[in-house]
This record gives structure tokens, C-alpha cells and sequence, in this order.
């Protein structure tokens, strides 16, 4: 995330202008991740599951590289049920602007 432009950083940051921690969670693999988003920015990805989580995804690790080689996209995938998004409604009409 580091690598993307301002106005992409901008436009994370307008959607979730609250820091949020991240959950990712690869049942195939048994793993999960985590991470704080704030001001538009991933601050470190940490394995194992976080104390509490704001936003949790759940996702197989096939389906998972075709999201971020860009083969998929975030709202197809939700909406075709190979992603789930576990968060509050606030949360979710929030990240509804991102997909």
C-alpha cells in the first residue's frame, strides 16, 4: 500500500477516516492475518489472529492471489460468495465506495 498513489491513500482514508483492525482469515491454510488501517495506510501485517478485529475476511488462498493479482475483484467476489466480510453496517457501506 506504500507504493499507491496519494489520491488512492485519500480515497482509504475518506472511507475508513477511523482506524480499523483487519483480519484476514485462509481457512485452507489454517492462517490468519492482521492488520491496523489508518490514514490510508496498512500498518504492518501480523500473523496470528488479533485480540479483536473491526473488519474480518474470510477467503481461500487460490481465490486470495486472484484478488491481489487483480484476475478478481473485491465486489464480484463478495457478492459471489467467495469472500466474506464480517463488520459492522457502518463498516460495510463504508467499504461498499472501495469495491
Amino acid at each position: 500500500m506504500d507504493e499507491s498513489s496519494a489520491q488512492a491513500k485519500e480515497s482509504l482514508t475518506e472511507t475508513l477516516p477511523e482506524a480499523r483492525i483487519i483480519r484476514l482469515d485462509v481457512p485452507d491454510l489454517s492462517a490468519s492475518y492482521w492488520t491496523e488501517l489508518a490514514d490510508g495506510r496498512m500498518h504492518g501485517v501480523h500473523r496470528g489472529p488479533p485480540d479483536q478485529a473491526d473488519i474480518r475476511v474470510r477467503v481461500a488462498s487460490d481465490h486470495l492471489v486472484d484478488l491481489i493479482d487483480g484476475k478478481k475483484s473485491l465486489f464480484s467476489s463478495y457478492l459471489g460468495g467467495q469472500i466474506h466480510i464480517e463488520a459492522s453496517l457502518s463498516d460495510l457501506l463504508r467499504l461498499r465506495r472501495l469495491a
